[in-house]
């Protein structure tokens, strides 16, 4: 999945939730996250001793840090030049903060704990609960309870400077590297040569069907579940979906990052690896974004014949839906089915824009304005004349798609 608008924590998921849950995480555009008030900010009643030197410095730090705009450049180079966040690792100088597109959202912050790492003072774990409640405290919507390293530093403005966990928690386990992207092993995961090759064949060649460079590096974990790969990244709880279907999933943070959290495609995450090898193209619209990366690497394991067999059956099931209320999240009682079928009507978007004007023409879809109406008007521009109505488009795209997989 990419990068979803911001999530607000409604009944029914909003259509960003909707995107966003279908691939098991919360992601913000750095765009929308610079325009986020930052949280307000407070800290526990127990367990937080701000007497303590120590605690109290990082306390300070933590204050700072939450209480400032996040990313506004999209990298969150400030928090690193300005001290507060370290450099300590590679992974700290290039990406800072990797969990800022998530639990940066409006939530009030409660600093929980700030605890010994370990022997020595020289590092500690800061813990940070996101939540809302009513006014009567009667109902509780916790989003996230993020784990910080904070590392003694003599020079930094409050001694010591904010750490991800990743690099520290992840160093100790398996890793091999091919071609350009560095795969890093949770325990219990095995690694897979084939798998590996075919990752590294995947991102040559979408680098080269849509001429942009492939990337230098990848960093690649691969994990369990996405709860296993929340926790590396620092995060010991985050808001997921519930119900069939939703234990696996992957997500790319920053430029060179990649998360597979589905053990049946392990290092071949190719939808994610997609999404990364395509940001130099800054695509705007979510549908046609999920829909290249579902074209090329399929969705939630899903092949591309497979997502035209569960749109199919969506369409039979659900007579009522029409292609507007399915991309404006207008279909009630849509469920986990709505969310499949969205990304199966993405993925055969692009293939019918393939199949009718090439290459040439899936770039010039990666140019569409944000929104579901942009969307809409995509889907309308490239049916011109082929049928009467979108939605005749749309109940013959799935068809044809599947009489082909007969």
């Amino acid at each position: 999945m990419s990068s979803v608008p911001r999530l607000f924590v409604r009944r029914r998921p909003s259509r960003g939730a909707r995107w966003l849950l279908a691939g098991a995480l919360l992601i913000t555009p750095a765009s929308l996250v610079a325009q986020t008030p930052p949280p307000s900010v407070t800290v526990a009643a127990f367990g937080v001793d701000t007497t303590a030197t120590d605690v109290g410095r990082i306390v300070a730090l933590l204050r700072a840090y939450l209480e400032r705009p996040q990313a506004v450049d999209g990298e969150d180079r400030a928090a690193r030049e300005t001290g507060l966040w370290s450099t300590g690792t590679e992974l700290d100088e290039r990406e800072g903060d990797l969990t800022r597109g998530m639990v940066y959202q409006g939530f009030r912050a409660t600093i929980v704990g700030v605890t010994s790492a370990g022997a020595g003072d020289s590092v500690y774990v800061a813990k940070v609960l996101y939540a809302t409640a009513d006014s009567a405290r009667t109902r509780i919507s916790p989003l996230a309870l993020q784990r910080l390293f904070a590392i003694r530093s003599m020079g930094a403005p409050y001694g010591w400077q904010l750490a991800t966990p990743l690099p520290r928690i992840t160093q100790h386990w398996e890793r091999r590297s091919v071609g350009p992207i560095t795969f890093r092993y949770a325990p219990g995961q095995r690694p897979d040569p084939a798998r590996a090759a075919r990752a590294t064949e995947f991102v040559a060649d979408v680098a080269r069907r849509f001429a942009v460079a492939p990337p230098e590096r990848i960093d690649y974990v691969v994990a369990g579940s996405p709860d296993e790969y929340h926790r590396a990244l620092g995060l010991d709880y985050f808001v997921l979906p519930s119900g069939p279907g939703t234990g696996t999933g992957g997500v790319v943070l920053g430029d060179e990052l990649v998360l597979s959290g589905d053990p049946a495609q392990g290092e071949a995450y190719l939808h994610e690896l997609a999404h990364l090898v395509l940001r130099p193209l800054g695509i705007r619209n979510h549908l046609v974004s999920e829909g290249i990366a579902s074209w090329l690497g399929g969705s939630q394991g899903r092949s591309l014949p497979q997502l035209a067999d569960a749109l199919a059956a969506f369409q039979r099931d659900r007579p009522d839906v029409t292609l507007a209320m399915l991309l404006s999240d207008q279909v009630p009682d849509g469920g986990q089915a709505a969310t499949v079928a969205l990304y199966a009507t993405a993925a055969l978007l692009v293939e019918d824009v393939h199949r009718t004007g090439g290459m040439a023409a899936v770039r010039e879809l990666t140019t569409t304005a944000a929104g579901a109406d942009a969307a809409l008007g995509a889907v309308r521009k490239w049916i011109a004349g082929e049928h009467a109505s979108e939605d005749a488009w749309w109940r013959a795209l799935a068809a044809r798609r599947v009489g082909r997989n007969e």
